[in-house]
């Protein structure tokens, strides 16, 4: 069932969440990093939090009595508007910045794939490597946001799930 209540919950939560991401992604290309590789992964810190003020004000204020159900809706929902407005966020800044933030990156990866060459070609097989590699020159703003969106969503998944045996009744 739809629940608007959780729905707003979710999105108060999650847009606030998404603003601390992506101020995180704007500090970290200003510090010189690429915020989209190994560093990157600091941007979602403010996820798991998000989650737990959601459910923990959900069940303050709404439902004092949260099941397992209920919250893992809250920390769900929570982790779809992060990404959605995280992910909209850097597609734009991406435009806004230009190519070169895209290339950093492409170039970044590259030299990851290079230095683990031999596990990779061991685990992918050679053709599967090199087309992975070749498919590096083809990313695109709106691949990189969209990479961005289910990687949210997938730790916010995870995060939803542990928020929900922790507040459940």
């Amino acid at each position: 069932m739809l629940n608007q209540t959780i729905i707003r919950v979710g999105i108060r939560y999650g847009v606030l969440c998404s603003l601390a991401c992506f101020a995180l992604v704007l500090i970290l290309y200003f510090m010189g990093y690429n915020p989209f590789g190994d560093m990157g992964r600091l941007t979602y810190l403010p996820i798991p939090v998000f989650i737990f003020l959601a459910i923990r004000y959900y069940k303050l204020f709404h439902d004092g009595s949260v099941g397992f159900g209920r919250g893992f809706r809250v920390g769900l929902s929570v982790a779809f508007y992060t990404a959605l407005t995280t992910a909209m966020l850097v597609f734009v800044f991406v435009y806004i910045v230009g190519p070169e933030v895209l290339q950093h990156h492409v170039t970044e990866m590259k030299a990851l794939l290079d230095q683990t060459r031999e596990e990779q070609v061991r685990l992918l097989g050679e053709k599967m490597y090199e087309e992975g590699y070749k498919a590096l020159d083809s990313i695109t703003p709106g691949m990189l946001a969209t990479d961005d969106f289910v990687r949210r969503v997938f730790v916010g998944g995870i995060f939803s799930v542990i928020a929900a045996v922790f507040f459940r009744k």
